[in-house]
């Protein structure tokens, strides 16, 4: 985890509650986070086979061919970055387009980095990747956002879970006052072909060869955590309310080996206690069978604790697995979730299960929005 260091200089530690003020994303079916959510929520996907990104391999090479990649990819950007194999530049501009979605709502204003600190998921170590990419993508994405340096810089190399994981972090800088906000974000796309061959050899794609695999995609997203009170300084109306997080770890093997206790662990702490509804579970089932019988042991332990009637969505069935940007966006559509589909449902639970073992989960509640607000009834 790459950090810098907050300045010196604190402010009075920030009571009441932190809340997502703003979001912002780019995706496969979306130019902004509100044009993603709604073809999420329509289960509107845009999977296409790509022969020209990738191969999968055959399952038996002497008597069968090779077949395209089905993926869900960005095609509203210029792409020229993926079609050359630069993951760095790729990744920074699909971060800076989110940002800038993000940071158009925020109402923020130049000069406001320098009490704001970034807080980003990124891919894990990957060939020609890793944390040592870590100043050149920075340095591509403040060229390409058009924003000066923050202040306070941490990036998470773990994986789907990461930016879940930083909320923690995040949330214990703004309360001790030595951050105003902080932005939580995530980014990823698995379409270089020296990324995908791995995946595809260790039967992870889903092809004719692996029906248990995912659909790869890209993405990024970005959400906003400040005091209620520093939101309706700027007329900001929260999406929601950042509640408990959870961290626990088990080994880095396939999904379901431990029987679904490290997931129960985290969702037993994040849970909600005598709650109208259960909360909306958002979580980053990609299509894998060992991803959904971990929920499905998890579940069962949980017990009464996840009551019914269950709400459950998984956005990679229109995204596809969209790797360390999994957690900022489950965060950025869920806000959305608790505003429309469910609003039924007064808080969220989200989880995501990352392949080093990492298991996270966090909650999120509804706040009560004015008459005229567009979140309103």
């Amino acid at each position: 985890m790459a950090t810098s260091r907050p300045s010196a200089r604190t402010r009075e530690p920030s009571p009441g509650p932190l809340v997502i003020s703003a979001v912002g994303m780019v995706s496969p079916v979306g130019v902004n986070s509100a044009q993603s959510f709604t073809s999420v929520r329509a289960n509107i996907p845009r999977k296409q086979e790509r022969p020209d990104i990738y191969q999968c391999m055959p399952e038996d090479p002497e008597l069968d061919e090779s077949e395209p990649l089905v993926a869900s990819l960005i095609s509203h950007l210029d792409c020229r970055w993926r079609a050359e194999g630069s993951p760095t530049e790729w990744l920074a501009l699909l971060a800076a387009r989110a940002f800038a979605d993000l940071w158009n709502k925020a109402k923020l204003t130049t000069g406001d980095e320098g009490e704001t600190g970034l807080f980003l998921s990124l891919p894990g170590r990957r060939p020609g990747w890793g944390p040592e990419q870590g100043e050149p993508f920075t340095q591509w994405l403040h060229d390409l956002a058009a924003h000066e340096p923050f202040t306070h810089r941490q990036f998470s190399w773990i994986g789907s879970g990461g930016a879940l994981g930083l909320c923690a972090e995040a949330c214990r800088l703004v309360r001790e006052g030595r951050l105003k906000r902080a932005i939580v974000g995530g980014v990823d796309s698995y379409l270089f072909p020296k990324w995908l061959e791995p995946l595809d050899r260790a039967y992870r794609i889903n092809s004719t060869r692996n029906h248990d695999g995912f659909c790869p995609g890209e993405t990024a997203a970005f959400f906003l955590l400040e005091p209620a009170a520093e939101a309706g300084r700027r007329s900001l109306q929260p999406w929601a309310e950042l509640g408990a997080t959870a961290t626990a770890s088990c080994a880095p093997a396939p999904a379901g080996h431990d029987a679904g206790a490290a997931l129960a662990d985290v969702l037993s702490r994040v849970i909600p206690a005598d709650v109208p509804q259960p909360p909306l579970v958002v979580c980053d089932l990609n299509g894998e069978m060992g991803r959904a019988r971990e929920w499905g042991y998890a579940l069962s332990r949980l017990g009464n604790a996840l009551r019914s009637p269950l709400a459950l969505e998984h956005p990679a069935a229109v995204l596809g697995d969209v790797g360390a940007a999994s957690g900022a966006a489950l965060v950025v559509l869920a806000a959305h979730y608790l505003h429309t589909k469910h609003r039924d449902r007064t808080s969220s639970v989200l989880w995501t299960a990352s392949d080093g073992g990492e298991r996270h989960a966090v909650l999120l509640a509804r706040p009560q929005a004015p008459s005229n607000s567009p979140l309103g009834p």
